[in-house]
C-alpha cells in the first residue's frame, strides 16, 4: 500500500516539535484518502530492564511525570532505564549511558527485546528496548539522574516475582516497564489464568 506526505507545516518548536501534516493514504478498499495530523516529534528512544541474575533481582526507577499529573493521577510512575537518543548517538551507545546515569550501572551484556511506537496515532517517536544483566553489588557510580536536567530519580532493587506482582496488580503504568518484563520473563496471561480454567455453565 502506498501512502505520501503532502505538506508538513511546524507549529511549535521546544524540548519536542509538533508539525500539522497533510497526508494522502491508499484505503483497504483501494481508494485514496487525504488526511490533516498533528505529529510530535522527538527523536528516538531507547529503555532497558536491568536485571541480576545471581539475586534473581530487577532494578526499578521511581520519577515524576507530567502526563499523569495533569490527570489528577500519581505522577511517581515506576519505570526502567531510558531516555532520547542524542545526536550522534547510536542506540546502543545511548541507553549504555542512560543506565550510568539514572542507575549507576553498567550491564555487562545486553540483549535486544524489541521495538515499538508509544503513541503512534499522534507521535513518531520509537523505542527500543534491552535487557541488561549487571552486578547489583558492584555500582559504578550514584545514578540519581541528571541534576542540570532536573532528574530526581529513586532506584531500588525488587525481586523479580515482587515486580511480576506489581506488574499483575497495575501498580506499574508505563508502556516500557510493562513490555519489557513481559519480553524478558513473560507471563502466563489472563486467559490461561483464568477464562480457560472456568467451567462452562
Amino acid at each position: 500500500m502506498e501512502y505520501k506526505i503532502v505538506s508538513k507545516k511546524p507549529v511549535y518548536q521546544g524540548f519536542f516539535s509538533m508539525d500539522v501534516c497533510t497526508v494522502e493514504h491508499e484505503r483497504f478498499d483501494g481508494h485514496m484518502q487525504t488526511i490533516v495530523r498533528e505529529n510530535m516529534e522527538r527523536g528516538d528512544a531507547a529503555a532497558m530492564l536491568l536485571f541480576d541474575p545471581a539475586t534473581d533481582q530487577v532494578l526499578l526507577l521511581e520519577q515524576f511525570r507530567i502526563g499523569p499529573a495533569m490527570r489528577d493521577d500519581n505522577p511517581w510512575l515506576i519505570e526502567i532505564v531510558a531516555g532520547i537518543v542524542d545526536a550522534g548517538e547510536s542506540i546502543e551507545q545511548a541507553i549504555m549511558r542512560e543506565a550510568h546515569e539514572e542507575s549507576g550501572f553498567v550491564p555487562y551484556q545486553t540483549t535486544w527485546l524489541g521495538r515499538y511506537y508509544t503513541t503512534p496515532g499522534a507521535c513518531s517517536e520509537r523505542i527500543d528496548l534491552f535487557l541488561g544483566l549487571v552486578d547489583s553489588t558492584a555500582p559504578v557510580g550514584d545514578g540519581g539522574g541528571i541534576a542540570d536536567e532536573h532528574e530526581d530519580i529513586r532506584i531500588s532493587w525488587v525481586s523479580r516475582t515482587a515486580a511480576m506482582q506489581m506488574l499483575a496488580e497495575g501498580r506499574i503504568a508505563s508502556g516500557a516497564p510493562m513490555l519489557a518484563m513481559l519480553l524478558a520473563f513473560g507471563t502466563p496471561g489472563i486467559v490461561n489464568q483464568q477464562l480457560l480454567q472456568t467451567p462452562q455453565a
